[in-house]
């Protein structure tokens, strides 16, 4: 198996995290909602920490399968990084290309640094690693998405909906920060921001099996 097909592997099995997060939620005792508590809720470690959501003021944390839903955070920061390390070759060796790259890669630091430091166990870690998850991964979905458009007809559809995914985390990113919900809650407008990426990342994973995205393999 080349490299490369190897790193859209790894891409696509960054749909791990929703199957970790189904028996996360599976998992824990009494009412999850996704609207009203975050999803670091989920990897919480301890059983008395008050939610740190919108959940209810009397809802304490509790996660039984933190360890699972933690894990998981790691392996999947492993899978983005290491996924945009050998897909390397696919893309253009040009300035833009490299930038959105590095940023997609970037992500996966601040995945990996949110499953090894839970949201109650060590919060200021925590918080800034997913920070800086938020806003590399739909930043550089953004940036490749603009790069993709500016290579031709052949990788204008992928690049429309890379750079629309990416703004659109974006902006959630913007209202989560300013915690202004638009009724979707503190959880639905945090999942507004992190879902696209990884399911952009699995559907571009499962087209560059194929080889290079149009004229990429020109450049």
């Amino acid at each position: 198996m080349s490299k490369t097909k190897a790193g859209a592997i790894l891409w696509i099995f960054c749909l791990q995290y929703f199957v970790a997060e189904a028996v996360a939620i599976h998992g824990w005792p009494g009412p999850y909602s996704l609207s009203l508590n975050y999803i670091s809720d989920l990897g919480a470690v301890g059983c008395d920490a008050p939610a740190s959501g919108l959940a209810g003021p009397t809802q304490i944390l509790c996660s039984p399968l933190h360890a699972l839903m933690n894990a998981s955070f790691v392996l999947q920061g492993l899978l983005i990084a290491g996924g945009a390390a050998l897909l390397r070759p696919l893309f253009p060796k040009g300035g833009s290309w490299t930038g959105a790259l590095w940023l997609i890669g970037a992500s996966g630091v601040g995945v990996f640094v949110v499953g090894l430091a839970p949201e109650d166990a060590s919060p200021g870690p925590h918080f800034l690693g997913a920070v800086e998850n938020f806003l590399c991964c739909n930043a550089g979905m953004t940036a490749i998405g603009l790069a993709m458009l500016s290579s031709g007809r052949a990788t204008r559809a992928a690049g429309l909906v890379a750079f629309s995914l990416g703004a659109i985390g974006l902006i959630a990113f913007g209202f989560l920060a300013m915690r202004t919900y638009h009724g979707l809650g503190v959880g639905g407008m945090e999942r507004v921001t992190a879902y696209p990426f990884p399911l952009w990342l699995a559907g571009m994973g499962a087209r560059l099996l194929r080889g290079p995205l149009g004229r990429l393999a020109e450049l």
